[in-house]
């Protein structure tokens, strides 16, 4: 007989915590840790650690509880080990986290991208390019990426597109009035390498692409999900 058993939730979510919720729960559906056959979480320490991991230690319960990763997180998987593949991929992905570095290692490089962002926005509006309303037009921050969440990626990619104009300002001011040649060099050469058309088609061509994937592992993340309700273009 299928059951169904509601979310467990918990504000512990060290292995131990988790697992004496799971067990728990289990002991109120009479059903015992050491029926379990399968085990399915995302890629975080807490719980695929090979020492403290909630997997390994619901398998001490159950020899049978084999474990995978989440859909979601085999799409991150599968997304990082094909983009390595491909060297401008990565390089792409370099270039991107370098400039978020050195803009977002200064108070005054932040403000003064800030300031060129509230100055684009303003001269797109007064020319009639962008309209006004609830929620238009706030202002960006900038976003790190990280391969176990390529989510991420899709959000840096298009924060980055967006801010482009602004991320230009601040790096043309810092090649001339950098403290140190080393630091005006980075940023020359950064300029040199967002100007290309390879680097402009490759951040429009990543966006649209992890825009579909992202999507998809919104789908995969949801409470309900129902693989067979998902739009067929995901599916494809």
């Amino acid at each position: 007989m299928e059951r169904l058993i509601d979310i467990v939730h918990v504000q512990d979510t060290s292995a131990p915590s988790l697992k004496e919720a799971i067990v728990n729960l289990l002991a109120q559906h009479s059903l015992s840790p050491s029926s379990v056959r399968g085990q399915c979480y995302d890629g975080a320490s807490n719980m695929q650690g090979e020492i403290n991991g909630l997997k390994i230690l619901i398998r001490q319960e159950s020899r049978s509880a084999h474990s995978i990763h989440c859909f979601a997180h085999q799409l991150q998987l599968t997304l990082v080990g094909v983009s390595k593949k491909y060297v401008e991929v990565g390089k792409l992905v370099v270039l991107v986290s370098n400039i978020l570095n050195v803009l977002g290692s200064s108070f005054k490089r932040m403000d003064e991208l800030r300031d060129s962002q509230k100055e684009i926005i303003k001269e797109a509006l007064d020319m009639g390019e962008l309209t006004t309303g609830r929620g238009l037009n706030q202002q960006l921050g900038l976003s790190r990426a990280c391969d176990t969440r390529w989510g991420s990626h899709y959000k840096s990619f298009n924060n980055f597109i967006i801010m482009f104009g602004s991320i230009l300002d601040v790096l043309e001011s810092l090649a001339l009035d950098a403290r140190n040649l080393d630091e005006r060099a980075k940023a020359m050469g950064h300029l040199e390498a967002c100007r290309t058309y390879e680097v402009a088609f490759m951040l429009h061509l990543m966006r649209d692409v992890l825009g579909i994937t992202n999507e998809l592992n919104k789908c995969l993340q949801k409470k309900r999900s129902k693989i067979l309700q998902m739009p067929c273009y995901l599916l494809k």
